[in-house]
């Protein structure tokens, strides 16, 4: 990378960045969605018990 322009490096190290910033974004997302399915499989399980 030093043999890229200062710009260029500044570009790249901003994108890493971004990059860093989305994938956790996406596993907190992921984290999320897995809560709430569990979350939501254990209330149609409840609801099923009380029929």
């Amino acid at each position: 990378m030093d043999d890229h322009p200062p710009a260029l490096r500044a570009e790249i190290a901003a994108l890493k960045t971004e990059l860093l910033r989305l994938r956790e974004a996406l596993a907190n997302a992921q984290k999320t969605i897995e809560a709430q399915s569990a979350q939501l499989r254990h209330e149609q399980a409840q609801k099923k018990r009380m029929r």
